[in-house]
């Protein structure tokens, strides 16, 4: 039984509604790709995107490493905030040491791989300058004593990682070049992707306050944060609007605007929590993530069914 619960417990310090994320936009760019008549390499398209889950692995197990000092006090934890909170002392616990482990396991996996697609020539020296800038991007966010996250901007560049690098590997992997199509579909998802990495950070303003975590949501006061968070997302559904005359595919981009209602609830949400309203952290950062990744999902399968 105890076993059970240890292995229970690493798959929630795993964080997979995190890596669910990271599959859809690993999809999107090779979705692209197909969509403009690229014949799929379904060799390279699964070593890449085992390659992006560790490298995500060891940048959520790094972060809950250096951040379970702060987490372990977080009272208002949510699915998407407060860290796992399956580290610490206490019995049924684990050792801190663990998401440590997790992270050299999972850093040495993605080396290895990273060896492989250099060995069968899979990757060329654009993709092999995106994956190092993923993968120092998502140890930066963390490792001290750059630590992004308690820079003031590690939330924007964390959105620009998954929103746009992540898209950008798999679609040049597949392609072997750039195409307007990726920036323009990522730059909705990045503007979205910072709206959720506001939200989340919300539930976690009073413990990072107390404990010194100098987020963006610390740095730049609620209010400034409350009106970033709901200009960014009037900014997103405007973009998706322009790109009806950048010939954007209307046949995709249509269907994007079913996301409109979750980003208006999500406006509506964060107006009621800055009037004063009581506020609900699990609808609030459930539906920031519902807006993103229904958008994620919503281009990914339109584009590989097109």
């Amino acid at each position: 039984m105890m076993k059970k619960n240890k292995i229970t417990q690493f798959i929630r310090l795993s964080r997979p509604i995190f890596l669910i994320a990271g599959v859809g936009l690993y999809f999107l760019g090779a979705g692209i790709a197909k969509y403009l008549g690229n014949r799929i390499d379904w060799g390279v398209f699964i070593l890449g995107l085992l390659w992006v889950l560790l490298a995500q692995l060891a940048a959520l197990y790094l972060n809950e490493y250096f951040d379970e000092p702060v987490d372990r006090e977080n009272e208002s934890r949510t699915v998407f905030s407060g860290g796992s909170g399956v580290l610490g002392k206490e019995e049924g616990k684990l050792n801190r040491k663990i998401a440590l482990s997790g992270f050299v396991v999972a850093s040495s996996l993605a080396v290895a791989l990273t060896l492989s697609m250099l060995w069968d020539n899979s990757l060329n020296l654009v993709s092999g300058l995106l994956m190092i800038l993923i993968y120092i991007g998502g140890l930066l966010y963390s490792l001290p004593p750059i630590q992004l996250i308690r820079a003031g901007y590690g939330e924007f560049i964390a959105a620009i990682i998954g929103g746009y690098l992540v898209p950008m590997l798999s679609f040049y992997m597949q392609s072997g070049e750039v195409h307007r199509l990726v920036v323009m579909a990522s730059l909705p998802i990045v503007l979205l992707l910072v709206v959720f990495m506001l939200a989340v950070s919300f539930p976690d303003y009073a413990t990072d306050l107390k404990y010194g975590k100098r987020t963006f949501l610390v740095r730049a006061g609620w209010e400034n944060v409350v009106f970033l968070h709901n200009t960014l997302i009037l900014l997103s559904f405007l973009v998706l609007a322009a790109m009806f005359y950048l010939n954007f595919p209307r046949a995709i981009l249509i269907p994007a605007f079913l996301t409109f209602p979750l980003g208006a609830l999500e406006f509506w949400q964060m107006r009621q929590i800055a009037a004063g309203g009581k506020p609900n952290w699990k609808v609030l950062t459930g539906n920031a993530a519902a807006l993103v990744g229904s958008l994620i999902y919503i281009f990914s399968y339109f584009f590989w069914t097109r």
